[in-house]
C-alpha cells in the first residue's frame, strides 16, 4: 500500500470543472536524523527534520498507538491527513506521519474507547494531555492572531507555496490548497505593503472592531506546508480578505497598497497563480 502515491493522487482531484495541480514536484526531500519524541517519562523513536519537526514512520506510529501498521495507513489515507516525504538516515525515502496526525488518530481511538488496553494504561484525562502534547509539539514560536476577534478553534489545512510576480519588483507568496483555494499568510500579506505583523497581532478590542468593520472572516485558518527544512505553519486569509485589508491601507495613503490593488485589478491573484501552475513554475 503506497501512502505517498495515494495522497498525491487525491490532491490532484478537480475542484468543480477546474483541475488543480498540487505543486510539490520541485521540492527537495528533507533529510532527517534519528531522534526521540518524549512525553513525561515515556519516549518513542522518531525522525527529526532540520527545523526540529519530528515525524514517524507508519511502523513507528503503529508501535506508539498499539495498532497494526495497515490500520495506521488506512486511517491516514481515508481521512486525508498530513504526511511528508522525508529521507531517513539510511537514505531511503519514506512517507512519514506528522505528530498532529498521530494526535488525530489517538483522539479517534479515545472517543471509540479503544485505548483501555493500551500498554501505557493512562486514564482519559492523561490521554487528553498526551494527545494535546502531540498536537501542539510544533507550535512553539507560532504567532497567534487577535483572540478578541478570531474564533478560538482554527482550521488546519495542507498547502504548498508558490511565488507569483505582480510588478517588476513586487512578488507575492501564495499558498495553494489541494481543493484549489488560494490563501496568503498574515505575515506575507502585510509584509508586501511594508506593514508590521504587529498590526494584526494586536489583541485589543479596538483592533477587533476594525477587523469586524472590514468584514474579515473570523475563522482562523492555519496552513501547513513542506519546505526543504521541514514543515511550516502559518495563519492565513483568503484573497478576498486581503483585498479588503489592502484597500484599508490604500485609503490611509499606503502607496504600495495602491500599486498592489492596481496590479490585482489588471490581473487577479487566482489568474496569476493558474498561469504559474500551467507553466510548471
Amino acid at each position: 500500500m503506497n501512502l505517498s502515491n495515494t495522497l498525491k493522487s487525491k490532491s490532484a482531484e478537480s475542484c468543480g470543472s477546474r483541475k488543480i495541480i498540487y505543486p510539490s514536484r520541485n521540492l527537495k526531500i528533507p533529510n532527517t536524523t534519528l531522534s526521540r519524541w518524549r512525553w513525561k517519562h515515556h519516549y518513542w523513536v522518531a525522525y527529526q527534520l532540520p527545523d526540529g519537526t519530528k515525524v514517524m514512520s507508519a511502523r513507528q506510529v503503529a508501535r506508539l498507538i498499539g495498532q497494526l501498521k495497515t490500520d495506521v495507513i488506512d486511517f491516514v489515507q481515508s481521512n486525508d491527513l498530513e504526511t511528508i516525504d522525508v529521507r531517513i538516515p539510511s537514505k531511503v525515502v519514506i512517507n512519514a506521519i506528522t505528530l498532529p496526525t498521530i494526535a488525530t488518530y489517538l483522539q479517534r481511538l479515545l472517543e471509540e474507547d479503544r485505548l483501555q488496553n493500551h500498554r501505557l494504561s493512562l486514564c482519559p484525562e492523561e490521554w487528553e494531555e498526551f494527545i494535546d502534547a502531540l498536537a501542539n509539539q510544533s507550535k512553539k514560536d507560532f504567532f497567534v492572531p487577535n483572540s478578541s476577534f478570531f474564533k478560538s478553534d482554527s482550521l488546519v489545512k495542507r498547502a504548498n507555496l508558490i511565488k507569483i510576480q505582480l510588478e517588476n519588483d513586487m512578488s507575492l507568496e501564495v499558498l495553494v490548497l489541494p481543493t484549489g483555494e488560494y490563501r496568503i499568510s498574515h505575515a506575507q500579506g502585510l509584509h508586501c505593503i511594508e506593514v508590521n505583523l504587529d498590526w494584526l497581532m494586536d489583541n485589543s478590542p479596538k483592533k477587533a472592531r476594525t477587523l469586524s468593520n472590514m468584514k474579515i472572516s473570523r475563522q482562523a485558518v492555519e496552513c501547513r506546508f513542506v519546505t526543504e527544512l521541514g514543515i511550516r505553519q502559518l495563519y492565513t486569509f483568503d484573497c478576498k480578505d486581503w483585498l479588503k485589508i489592502w484597500e484599508y491601507f490604500a485609503k490611509k495613503g499606503n502607496k504600495i497598497a495602491i500599486v498592489l490593488l492596481k496590479a490585482c485589478a489588471e490581473e487577479n491573484i487566482p489568474t496569476r497563480v493558474e498561469k504559474v501552475l500551467r507553466n510548471g513554475f
